[in-house]
Parts: structure tokens; sequence; C-alpha cells
């Protein structure tokens, strides 16, 4: 007992127990605030039978309208995604201005669940047959709990499971759109941010570095968070999201010498400024709303940074409001793709403001 009290107060170790008590902090203030919560992840993850899955309009958007972005026409642009769960389906949206525009990206980098619309934009598929295929998909083809595997798993002390959803799902749908591409096929080169869970590094998995990963594959890394999504084998180690430390990967971007940058912020408040929890200290658990600042200090420092890079050539782009991404309402939005629709949307409306509107 001693000793697993003195690793869980290790400084390296504090951390994640911090970081675990945040989480479900999230989640229970969800069920409280809204029961909806409970009701859509239990739809999801535990559908009862006969139970039928909500049906959701694979058109989202309104007709074709062409409109002109001057500032950014005969320019190279590069673009960057943050994570954010579903609200990231907004990316849909602002690939739907860019045609629109008349533009597109010279190169894309992106992570976390960006990564579902991103990739397939960089194989060179249509926004419209993007938004389709994520809208209507069935769910045994987004989502697969392990339950076996998780109820084995408990005679060894949880030895042998990594996470509530396999991810072979998600994999195999992915192939049935992309095919068999890889990354260093991909009609514009895109890169993403991949965490070696074994060595607890982040590395970049792009057209230039892994040009042999399947498209399919890097798609599964990308929504690989031990616990909920098992982590993926590559190249002899264990891989999983990279939006966990890196969330706006501009590095990638920068490096191809773009003249712009458009960024789109689907995750952190606006401007990557930091949550306002003043007076913390008085309120009910206050340990859990020190331990929210702590679990997002390191991200939104390194947000801060990465966008600095960019310089004044970034055009930075806030499609979700963060109160869609807050708290428990993170998770509903990966397996609630109800809402899916209205965030692409947003994001059409977002970039087509913003492209109009720039002056680079």
């Amino acid at each position: 007992m001693v000793g697993l009290l003195t690793r869980a107060l290790d400084p390296n170790n504090l951390r994640p127990v911090l970081d675990a008590l945040s989480v479900a902090s999230d989640v229970v203030q969800g069920l409280r605030e809204d029961a909806s919560f409970f009701r859509t992840a239990r739809r999801a993850l535990f559908p009862l039978p006969g139970e039928r899955e909500t049906t959701i309009d694979g058109d989202p958007f309104p007709p074709f309208q062409p409109f002109d972005a001057p500032g950014l026409r005969d320019r190279r642009i590069g673009l960057v995604v943050s994570g954010g769960s579903g609200a990231t389906s907004a990316v849909v949206g602002v690939q739907r201005a860019f045609e629109e525009a008349h533009l597109g990206p010279a190169v894309i980098s992106a992570c976390s669940g960006a990564v579902l619309f991103a990739a397939p934009w960089a194989c060179g598929l249509p926004s419209e047959k993007i938004a389709r295929f994520w809208l209507t998909l069935p769910r045994r083809g987004y989502l697969d709990p392990d339950w076996k595997s998780l109820a084995k798993s408990t005679g060894r002390a949880l030895g042998g499971w990594a996470g509530l959803l396999r991810g072979e799902a998600l994999e195999h749908s992915v192939r049935d759109l992309v095919g068999d591409r890889r990354l260093g096929e991909t009609h514009i080169p895109f890169a993403m941010p991949a965490w070696n869970v074994d060595l607890n590094r982040v590395e970049v998995f792009s057209s230039h570095t892994t040009p042999d990963l399947p498209v399919a594959t890097a798609v599964r890394v990308a929504v690989s968070i031990p616990i909920f999504v098992e982590p993926v084998a590559v190249k002899g180690h264990l891989y999983g999201d990279g939006g966990i430390v890196n969330i706006f990967p501009v590095r990638p971007v920068v490096a191809e010498g773009v003249d712009a940058v458009v960024g789109v912020n689907c995750y952190l408040p606006e401007g990557f400024a930091g949550e306002d929890v003043s007076g913390w200290r008085e309120r009910p658990f206050a340990i859990l709303r020190a331990s929210g600042q702590l679990r997002w200090s390191g991200m939104v420092a390194l947000a801060r940074e990465q966008a600095t890079l960019a310089g004044d050539k970034l055009l930075l782009l806030h499609p979700v409001p963060y109160s869609e991404v807050r708290g428990a309402r993170f998770y509903e939005a990966f397996v609630d793709r109800s809402r899916w629709p209205h965030f692409m949307q947003l994001g059409l409306a977002t970039a087509r403001s913003a492209l109009a509107g720039s002056r680079r």
C-alpha cells in the first residue's frame, strides 16, 4: 500500500492522477447538468435489441455558392486543424468554403478527431462525399466497444486491456472511403502528430516521414487514447493520439514554405486563451478545478507557441464555441453524430466569412 501511495505522489505520476480526477469530474458534471449525455452514451455503447439508430441527413450544406477570396488568390496556403472530438467535423464545412472560393491547401496538418475529416480531404475527396460518408455511416462502422476483453482482463488487474473501443471498425470504414492509399500517395501532403506511448514521445506521421503507412491506419492512430480507444501497433511500438500533447500542429505546415496559414481551432477557448476559474480555491471541490487547469496548461501553452511559428501568416478560425466541447460535451460530440451537421455548417459559415475578408 505504501508503495502505491508513493508512486501516486511521484511528481511524474501526480499529473496523470489529477488528469483522471478532472476527466471524472467532467463526466460527473455532464451527467448532473445534462441527462442527455447519459442517454447518448448508452444508445451508442449499449444499444438495446431492436433499438434503431437516429437517421442523419447526409447533405448538411446549402446549394453551392461560389465567392471570391482576393487576399488568398494565387497564394500557397497551409491548413492546420486542432483536435476537438466530433466538433472537428467543422473541417468539412471549411473544405466546402475552400471549394466555393476555388482555393486548395498546399499542405494539411491535423490531429486527433480532425484527421477523420482532414485525411480524406488530403486524399482528394470532395466535401460532399466526406460529409455524406461520416453522417450516414452505421454505428457499427464507427464504434466497436470490446466488452469481452474488458471482462477477461479484470482477473488480471486490467492487464492486456487498453481501451473501451478497439478502433478496428473505424479503420475498416476509412479504408472503404479512401481505399488502400498510403500517406505517401495523398493528393495533398498530409501530416499529423502521433504519440509513441511506449517511449512517451510525439512523432510526426506524414507523407514525407511515413509514406508507407496506410491512411486508414493513420486515422485510427489519431483517435487512439488509452482507456477510450486502444493504441495501435506501428513500427514495433504502440501509438496513440498526438493531439493530447500538440493540439495545434503548425510546424509541418510552416516547413513547407507556405504564404498563408489557415488555422481551425475546434477545441480550446478563442485565441487559445486559458479558461478563467478565478476564485477556485473557495469553491466546492476546489482540487478538481485546479486539476482541470493543470490538465490543460501544457496543451494551451504549446498551442500558443505553435501559432507563433506562423506569425502574421496565420488566419485563425474558431468555428465551434468553446461551450460546445467543454467538459462532458467533448465526449458527447464524439459518440453523437447528430450534432455533426451543425458543426459542419458552422465551419462553412465561419470559413466563408474569414476567407472572403482576408487581406493576406
